[in-house]
């Protein structure tokens, strides 16, 4: 069992100390101020998304590839985010993984990574019935462990008042219907078989913690609203082909209809001439910048109201609250998971 917030926090104290050493001398030009700067966000940009920061990753970057010019409010921009995470006040949201692979226990934990939550670990029903209590919010459970059936954790939870509450999503590698029903009839919240669909999961997940708790049944790869997702049209402007091809991939397997722009030019008159139910707009592109673009549509009385997300690789506070003031709808910092993008579109074009 491993508290990977803890663990994150616990590392991430010296190399903000390191930061707030290095920038004075950073200011100043100081060569061993700047490496010294830049090593320590190498060392964030790698741990980030691991523990559940992604926008650490993202900010780390941005702060490895400045110019020295300007490295000081990237660093500055950053140590602003560290410092919010290890001063945090606000309690996070506990979610426990039983399973006993340590390699899907990975997976899970960087599928619904997301800024407040943190991620507890146990490899087996006994190393789960001695962690679970009322401080868990959501629990991800294999069936099949090596020291039991985990439908016994479910009955477990179930008999204990304290965790009763505690909304349970069960993953199997088999999706028969008898194994299924006996699942929820035992207390599950949700079924999900493997191999799941990342967003399919992430859904899931959202509307569990949210207070949603409708029984739900998800077969591998399978979407919660794949009517829903054949009417939707997606606009992609992006000049990047590998990004564009990563999303438009990821988007299309959910079933939604894709259009690419790849520049800013294009994409405003395919929006204006047809308006998509949603865009996915980059900012740097080539003819017109995705702010000018987004500050179009929104004077257009066909797309005003038009969801728009932002996906750019300018993580810079002014630029986040450019975006917003613009219009936009969502924004995302490039490198992004294309799992989190999705839940984002999803939540986005989800009938009110």
């Amino acid at each position: 069992m491993q508290d990977l917030s803890e663990a994150y926090k616990t590392g991430v104290e010296p190399l903000l100390s390191g930061l707030r050493s290095a920038l004075p001398g950073v200011r100043s030009g100081d060569r061993e101020a700047v490496a010294a700067a830049r090593r320590c966000s190498h060392q964030l940009k790698g741990s980030g998304t691991s523990y559940g920061h992604p926008e650490i990753t993202s900010l780390a970057a941005a702060a490895l590839n400045a110019p020295d010019a300007d490295l000081p409010p990237a660093l500055e921009t950053l140590m602003s985010a560290l410092a919010g995470i290890l001063s945090e006040d606000q309690r996070r949201q506990r979610i426990l993984i039983v399973d006993d692979d340590p390699l899907i226990r990975l997976i899970l934990a960087k599928t619904l990574e997301s800024r407040g939550r943190e991620f507890v670990m146990a490899e087996s029903l006994a190393d789960a019935r001695v962690t679970i209590d009322g401080s868990i919010d959501l629990v991800l459970l294999d069936l099949m462990l090596q020291d039991g059936d985990g439908r016994q954790l479910l009955r477990f939870v179930q008999a204990n008042p304290e965790t009763a509450r505690i909304p349970i999503i069960v993953l199997s590698g088999s999706g028969s219907n008898p194994i299924r029903q006996s699942a929820m009839d035992a207390g599950a919240d949700a079924f999900v078989e493997k191999p799941f669909d990342p967003s399919v999961l992430s859904d899931a997940v959202d509307d569990l913690l949210a207070g949603v708790h409708d029984q739900v049944v998800v077969p591998a790869g399978g979407t919660l609203d794949d009517e829903h997702a054949d009417t939707i049209t997606v606009l992609i402007a992006e000049d990047d082909d590998l990004v564009a091809a990563l999303v438009s991939d990821r988007l299309t397997r959910d079933g939604y209809e894709i259009r690419r722009a790849a520049d800013g030019e294009s994409a405003l008159t395919d929006a204006l001439s047809s308006p998509p139910h949603l865009t996915i707009l980059d900012v740097m592109m080539p003819k017109m910048n995705g702010f000018e673009v987004l500050g179009r549509l929104r004077s257009a009385p066909q797309t005003a109201d038009m969801p728009v997300i932002i996906l750019t690789g300018r993580g810079r506070e002014e630029d986040v609250v450019r975006g917003f003031d613009l219009g936009a709808t969502d924004y995302i910092v490039k490198p992004f998971s294309p799992a989190e993008l999705a839940v984002r579109v999803r939540r986005h074009t989800s009938a009110p």
